[in-house]
């Protein structure tokens, strides 16, 4: 819950450089945005590090339905296939409007989606947490237009 509102609250979440030592997950990443339930074609892609290793993917999704529709999804990398504790959010920058989801995952939170977002800057972030370890990750003002 504390994770939660750290994201809702402005999208900031710091870096943490812990890690633990696990066998890598079998990362099957598809670009497509229909397989995580976003519509659009994939615009970014931004890595989620703790002590340099990536333990996840934010990936955005842009489709020009609804006055432009935004949508976000994190992906599970390093913990692929345990569940863990999720999280990613999205808004408008400047709004208050914070589109979350959270949550015990084993290969993505969201899909969560902003529509409206022709002419207006994305803040999104996301992150997870194992067994009180944290990689997160935050970008404000991305893919104005």
């Amino acid at each position: 819950m504390r994770r939660m509102l750290a994201t809702a609250a402005a999208l900031g979440l710091s870096l943490t450089g812990l890690s633990v030592a696990t066998a890598p997950g079998a990362f099957a990443a598809t670009e497509s945005a229909a397989a995580y339930g976003c519509a659009g074609s994939l615009v970014d892609t931004y890595n989620t590090p703790a002590s340099g290793e990536v333990w996840g993917q934010l990936r955005l999704y842009y489709s020009s339905a609804n006055g432009g529709t935004n949508c976000a999804v994190l992906l599970a990398k390093k913990y692929y296939g345990t569940t863990h504790y999720m999280e990613v959010g999205i808004n408008i920058s400047g709004s208050s409007n914070t589109k979350l989801d959270s949550g015990a995952y084993s290969h993505y939170a969201g899909p969560v989606t902003v529509t409206q977002t022709n002419g207006h800057c994305i803040d999104l972030g996301g992150g997870e947490d194992i067994g009180g370890l944290w990689a997160g990750r935050s970008v404000n003002r991305v893919h104005c237009g």
